[in-house]
């Protein structure tokens, strides 16, 4: 476990390293809840940073707003909106296009888009669930772009938020829940979280330099949940928004979570935690190693990690032609 106390005293180090002035960070889903939280501490503790944030053409305004904000808090740092629905391939790859034109490394990929599909599945024009999409399909297709800019950074990191150690076997014979006998909201969740750490495993074992971390966060007073009460969720005692957002930072930057050092390095008393068989970080909401071995090992021992792999660059062609 890692303690609040360590984690602010890891993220007050930030703005001090050389290492880690001028840091180049992408945030898709951070116009709300643990995004937006960890968008703000992230700005605020770093030195000159270059932060490029999503936002759909109706949260635009707001996010522009909430931007403002930390232009004002933090004038060293560029702030660039992206216009981009994260639960279309095809607006990821036009916001993608924006950071590639414009940066020469990424040191950050940070996502968290994603929602219940409490009324159902309502596909999007691409044809796919959205509730998958802003899970698994988008947040792997900025991955699989932006990995260039990713490994000509001296200590990059993808942080991805959603369900580490939840992860389920998936039902191989239709991986997007095509069949609506096969759909449903927990269906449609577990399989973007357990596709989503088997794609990042087999992208981390391509491209060595590159630290992947799989988080879960745990319940999280974010709007989001507020929604998700409403349909009787109602998990007991959930850690604050802002916690949740400093925590993420902490996650993103310090070397416990690194394949090798380059930003922050570890704080005393703890250690590099040991990555998953596959080659990245599962993490919990207090910062301790999730397992999940029992289910992801024999799915990796028959190459399901690399058919997951396959069938989405599938996916992304079909996108990119309907685009």
């Amino acid at each position: 476990m890692v303690t609040l106390d360590t984690v602010q005293q890891s993220n007050g180090l930030l703005a001090s390293l050389p290492q880690a002035q001028g840091l180049v960070a992408v945030f898709i889903g951070a116009t709300s809840g643990i995004g937006q939280s960890a968008l703000e501490h992230f700005a605020r503790s770093t030195t000159a940073p270059h932060i490029y944030s999503t936002a759909r053409a109706k949260t635009v305004a707001s996010h522009d707003e909430f931007l403002e904000t930390l232009r004002q808090e933090n004038p060293t740092g560029t702030y660039t909106l992206l216009t981009a629905d994260a639960s279309l391939v095809s607006d990821i790859d036009h916001a993608v296009d924006v950071v590639l034109e414009n940066e020469t490394k990424v040191d950050l990929l940070f996502m968290s888009p994603g929602f219940f599909a409490f009324e159902g599945r309502i596909d999007t024009k691409e044809g796919l669930d959205p509730s998958m999409s802003t899970r698994y399909y988008s947040r792997l297709r900025a991955v699989q772009r932006l990995l260039p800019l990713l490994n000509a950074a001296p200590s990059p990191r993808v942080v991805s938020v959603l369900a580490a150690g939840e992860e389920t076997p998936l039902n191989e014979a239709d991986l997007d829940l095509r069949d609506l006998q096969n759909w449903s909201m927990w269906n449609a969740s577990r399989h973007a979280c357990t596709m989503g750490t088997l794609a990042l495993e087999y992208i981390a074992r391509l491209n060595p330099h590159l630290s992947i971390v799989h988080a879960h966060p745990g319940a999280v007073a974010t709007p989001g949940l507020a929604r998700s009460n409403t349909f009787g969720l109602n998990p007991p005692n959930p850690m604050s928004q802002d916690e949740a957002g400093q925590r993420a930072v902490f996650n993103s930057t310090n070397d416990r979570y690194a394949v090798q050092p380059g930003l922050v390095p570890v704080p005393e008393g703890l250690e590099v935690v040991p990555k998953s068989a596959g080659g990245i970080f599962l993490v919990g909401p207090l910062g301790e190693i999730k397992d999940s071995e029992a289910v992801l090992g024999p799915m990796r021992a028959r190459g399901l990690d690399e058919t997951v792999w396959n069938f989405t660059l599938d996916i992304f062609s079909t996108c990119a032609e309907k685009a």
